[in-house]
């Protein structure tokens, strides 16, 4: 989905470790060539059988990632990561809705309670009254934001060797497509490459 200066925006069911694609994921990719929109149905699939979502991959870091949780004709549930600043990493569950058999949509719910946050520097939980008070100062910002953002999606290609898939998340806001927030996406497919992905600030 989307970063922002504190991110809205997300697949439990994988292949196994030295596996290739599984198998519905595999029918997706021999039906798509490079500039094809990726309509909802094989959106979902993609969404459940990829480990994790990497946007704007560099080297083994995200600028934010998803795992995505449930996936039906409705929409979505999904849990984003991305770094808070230098030292923090942030997750939280959130949901979209899918629109018009294309577009996912946020639905501008609340999920700051749902918020976790961790060390950057050796994964540390932080909880208590540390994790409080980044909540209290997110909320505001959340409140704050209120456009409506959707999004499709145009598929780019995979590569069999790392078991990724390449799209192009493209961002609407209030109806009109934002390009400067377009962002690469590599889906991956491989668990031990997943766990392995950090996040960039």
């Amino acid at each position: 989905m989307r970063f922002v200066t504190i991110i809205l925006a997300a697949v439990v069911a994988g292949t196994a470790p030295g596996m290739a694609y599984d198998a519905a994921s595999q029918a997706v990719i021999e039906r798509f060539k490079p500039g094809k929109l990726v309509l909802s149905a094989d959106l979902a699939i993609l969404m459940l059988s990829a480990e994790r979502w990497c946007y704007e991959q560099q080297g083994t870091d995200c600028g934010w990632s998803d795992i995505y949780l449930s996936a039906d004709e409705t929409g979505v549930s999904y849990e984003l990561t991305n770094a808070w600043n230098d030292s923090v990493v942030i997750s939280m569950v959130d949901r979209a809705a899918f629109r018009d058999e294309r577009y996912l949509c946020e639905l501008g719910l609340d999920w700051v309670p749902s918020l976790r946050a961790f060390s950057s520097a050796d994964g540390t939980t932080i909880e208590g009254r540390d994790l409080a008070a980044l909540r209290d100062e997110i909320a505001p910002l959340v409140e704050a934001d209120q456009s409506a953002n959707c999004f499709d999606y145009i598929y780019r290609g995979h590569d069999a060797d790392t078991q990724t898939v390449t799209l192009l998340q493209r961002q609407y806001v209030d109806g009109t497509h934002a390009e400067d927030m377009d962002a690469m996406v590599t889906l991956h497919f491989a668990p031990g490459t997943a766990r392995s992905l950090g996040w960039y600030w």
